[in-house]
């Protein structure tokens, strides 16, 4: 188990550094974004499971290197959405591709029918570990 949960923190570590330095957070944000197109923030933080107090130091970072931004809603201006930028958009598309090529070359050593059970049991595996307490 170690060994898998070091091989998965290198991946994640090279991928970050392609993304030109982002971590986990900041990358599962953007692919948030890149999916929904333009949210609330209170959605990104139930999306995460993050307090929004902590999501908002985030954010704010990703403001800062131009990669999200805020935009005040139409009908109440009391409301704010963030929206990838264009140079969001190209690290989505980075981060995306490095993931399917990842993926792809993972399964690529096993037969179509090893892949299903692959990928079964790494969805069992993911379940309980979540239910660990």
């Amino acid at each position: 188990m170690l060994k898998l949960v070091n091989a998965i923190k290198n991946e994640s570590e090279r991928c970050s550094q392609i993304c030109g330095g982002l971590n986990e957070k900041e990358l599962m944000i953007i692919s948030f974004l890149a999916e929904k197109k333009s949210v609330k923030m209170s959605d990104i933080a139930e999306n995460l499971g993050a307090p929004l107090s902590t999501l908002t130091s985030i954010m704010d970072k990703l403001v800062e290197k131009n990669i999200i931004e805020r935009v005040h809603s139409a009908e109440d201006r009391r409301v704010v959405n963030v929206a990838l930028t264009n140079a969001g958009k190209k690290v989505f598309n980075t981060f995306s591709k490095r993931k399917n090529g990842s993926a792809e070359q993972v399964l690529s050593g096993y037969t179509p029918e090893e892949q299903e059970l692959l990928v079964t049991y790494i969805s069992k595996l993911s379940e309980s570990i979540r239910a660990l307490k």
